[in-house]
């Protein structure tokens, strides 16, 4: 049983750690080689898929995929947001987004560009709701009711509703409401940080990492 736990943490802590460092990740390693990605490449995260840091972006996010298939967590309720998060993830790895200059056809199934962009807006759509639904509605259930717990339910309501936040703005990025933003400000790619980040916060609390937020010292 005991083993069975530290599966579960060690599962908890790299869903954490692999969509934490994502973002950072596929920004940094693209600035290496810059001058040969596509325009508009640092945009999102998305967008690196066309960088040199597409590694990054492709390894991460299959990765990732592969611990939410292997996620069974506590009922069915955790098994099938762990099923629908791990095959949105893996299908904004194989269905490409479009950027200024991509190919006419793209992916794993040589798609046609806009079709792709369309599945992979929509996975990736499903993606960040499931991200915000699991932390805030499943994260905070249990039988447990201590100080420890509540702190940490506090922790996931405000992890859930950033995500909820951010993915609004980012619905309304195209809007007058952000006329304001600058052209050439990675606002995508800033929303979805700040998404990934609450995601990796959550997650690692459930993991048992912050000792503070644990039950037992």
């Amino acid at each position: 049983m005991k083993e069975e736990v530290k599966n579960y943490l060690f599962l908890r802590k790299m869903l954490g750690i692999l969509c934490g460092v994502l973002a950072p990740a596929c920004l940094i390693f693209g600035l290496f080689g810059a001058e040969h990605n596509m325009e508009g490449w640092y945009m999102s995260v998305s967008a690196t898929y066309y960088a040199s840091s597409k590694v990054w972006m492709i390894g991460l996010l299959f990765t990732a995929s592969v611990f939410f298939m292997c996620y069974t967590g506590y009922d069915w309720r955790d098994r099938v947001m762990a099923i629908i998060q791990s095959l949105c993830c893996l299908f904004v790895v194989v269905f490409p987004c479009r950027v200024p200059g991509a190919p006419e056809t793209v992916g794993m199934f040589d798609l046609p560009i806009n079709v792709s962009h369309t599945i992979h807006m929509v996975a990736a759509s499903v993606l960040f709701f499931a991200f915000a639904v699991n932390i805030l509605f499943l994260f905070t259930l249990g039988n447990v009711n201590n100080e420890k717990k509540r702190k940490r339910n506090v922790v996931y309501r405000v992890c859930g509703i950033v995500i909820f936040v951010f993915a609004v703005c980012l619905a309304l990025h195209k809007t007058p409401v952000f006329a304001w933003v600058p052209a050439w400000f990675p606002y995508t790619w800033f929303c979805e940080f700040i998404m990934l980040t609450a995601f990796s916060v959550a997650w690692l609390v459930k993991s048992e990492s912050v000792k503070a937020l644990n039950d037992v010292e």
